[in-house]
């Protein structure tokens, strides 16, 4: 492993992320916006005065794009300010001294600032820490090391036991559009969709040997570990296929997050036993629309959408409906 500190000025540096020299998404980060406006407020607050902010490390792939591993909340409000339309200061910032100048920055846009303070902005030098030659234990290490800020959540905090290459795995699915399109926006940030696939995996490597049918999080913690050994490339076309079609058109699933894995999997069964997949759509939309009188269905989470009871009943409700089409 290797690294150059690199000093860039917060102006050129949002000007290469859209030029797309620099990637938000990367399997150790979690989503955008983690951060309300306060913590926003002020790190642009103290790019305006002596405070230090902590350096955005990223990887360099070989694509040459600079992923970032390590302050992508950083790195977004820093974009997100310059923007035309960006957020507002919060209004109880104190005004800040620019070359013995005051200047008023509490509720103001960036386009609503001083030109001496949007100059004092543009030229903050900004630390970024280019890696290259890394492993991924290496970024790994870093990133338990380095992370603050907003705590992490068990869903996310999972990302740092699961080995490179099931990391590769949920992270390659959990970006897929279907995710955005069916969890909302507060769902998406707390990183929701790779328990789901987690959760989808479990199901699809329930069988007679193995029992991945406990939603609980010490048990989706262990299936990771199981995991690094068993990916089966199949199961992954197969799901890769599932999330594809029904991210098809401009119809959008709208169902309660817990019966995703659920649906995904009925999916996957369907596909890997050779039924009709558009039959099934039909099914899922018919379970979706009638959802709310579906008393039957209810009755299987009684127990809990993560006991091991209320998962097994809604597994087998789902291999019903596959076996049925």
């Amino acid at each position: 492993m290797d690294y150059v500190v690199k000093r860039q000025s917060a102006k050129n540096f949002t000007k290469d992320i859209a030029k797309g020299k620099y990637s938000m998404k990367h399997k150790f980060q979690r989503q955008e916006n983690q951060w309300g406006n306060r913590q926003k407020s002020l790190l642009i607050d103290s790019m305006l005065r002596p405070y230090p902010i902590d350096p955005i490390r990223c990887e360099v792939g070989s694509d040459d794009v600079r992923r970032i591993f390590d302050g992508v909340q950083r790195a977004t409000t820093v974009r997100d300010f310059f923007k035309k339309d960006g957020f507002r200061l919060a209004k109880n910032l104190k005004p800040v001294t620019v070359d013995g100048e005051v200047y008023e920055i509490a509720g103001k846009k960036y386009a609503q600032l001083d030109e001496a303070v949007q100059d004092k902005l543009n030229d903050y030098e900004m630390t970024i820490y280019v890696f290259t030659d890394c492993t991924g234990e290496d970024i790994r290490e870093m990133f338990t090391r380095q992370n603050n800020g907003k705590p992490l959540n068990n869903t996310q905090k999972r990302t740092a036991i699961e080995s490179e290459k099931v990391s590769d795995v949920i992270f390659n699915f959990a970006d897929h559009e279907f995710f955005e399109k069916v969890l909302t926006d507060a769902q998406y940030k707390k990183d929701v969709q790779r328990d789901l696939i987690r959760e989808t995996l479990m199901l699809i490597n329930t069988n007679e040997e193995n029992d991945f049918t406990s939603f609980r999080a010490k048990d989706i913690d262990s299936f990771v570990v199981w995991y690094d050994e068993n990916i089966n490339a199949t199961d992954i076309s197969i799901l890769t296929d599932v999330l594809d079609a029904f991210n098809t058109g401009d119809e959008v699933i709208k169902v309660k997050s817990t019966s995703i894995p659920m649906i995904l999997y009925g999916g996957y069964k369907c596909i890997k036993d050779g039924k009709d997949f558009r039959k099934f759509e039909a099914a899922v939309n018919e379970f979706v629309e009638n959802y709310d009188s579906n008393e039957a269905y209810k009755q299987l989470v009684q127990s809990g959408t993560t006991a091991s009871a209320g998962v097994k009943a809604r597994l087998q409700y789902w291999n019903n409906v596959v076996d049925n089409l």
